[in-house]
């Protein structure tokens, strides 16, 4: 197991405690565990999907004003989602399982912040991460059918949470100079003035 995909469910956590600013972080370190071991099609195709579905959001994102909604349970929603890892962690270990799940625990993030979490855009985050999680297992176990299932629904999750909140959120609206709106104000006191 490589330190990439031991540092997935810890950057999957900080999703769930911070937001969809670490997503970014997340899928290229997703990335580099599906390469570390080699740069078969099937890998890099898995890579290029995680990239992609970590970043894009986050430049769509950037159109928009950031949500401001306070959690109300904010605080112990990363213990909880530690201790679901833990609960994983000990089952695993319990059944024989020699590998680290490091797919299944950022999976288990994901679902956490989507159930727990209120705001539209750190659900987003959650579902993405849980797609990131299930890239890596299926990268990991050289499964095409999964990387595929993953791939389309991240697709989905992506473009649907992007119209969501196309028509929830209000965009950034550039601000211009006080000399350029004086400008091309209409009722400017030296057009009056000529007028007199």
């Amino acid at each position: 197991m490589t330190l990439a995909a031991i540092l997935m469910p810890l950057l999957a956590l900080c999703v769930v405690a911070r937001g969809i600013g670490f997503l970014p972080l997340l899928g290229l370190v997703a990335a580099a565990a599906m390469l570390v071991d080699g740069h078969t099609p099937l890998q890099q195709a898995g890579a290029a999907m995680a990239v992609v579905f970590a970043i894009g959001p986050i430049l769509f994102l950037l159109r928009y004003q950031h949500d401001a909604a306070r959690e109300r349970t904010g605080s112990a929603i990363p213990f909880f989602a530690l201790g679901l890892m833990v609960l994983l962690l000990l089952a695993c270990t319990r059944a024989g399982v020699a590998v680290f799940p490091a797919s299944l625990c950022v999976v288990v993030a994901g679902l956490v912040s989507v159930i727990c979490r209120q705001s539209m855009v750190w659900q987003w985050a959650g579902l993405l991460t849980c797609v990131e999680g299930v890239l890596l297992c299926g990268v990991q176990a050289f499964q095409p059918s999964v990387v595929g299932v993953a791939g389309l629904a991240g697709t989905v999750v992506a473009v649907l949470g992007g119209m969501c909140i196309h028509r929830i959120m209000p965009r950034v609206v550039p601000l211009r100079p006080p000399s350029a709106r004086k400008k091309s104000s209409p009722d400017s006191p030296e057009k009056n003035g000529d007028a007199a």
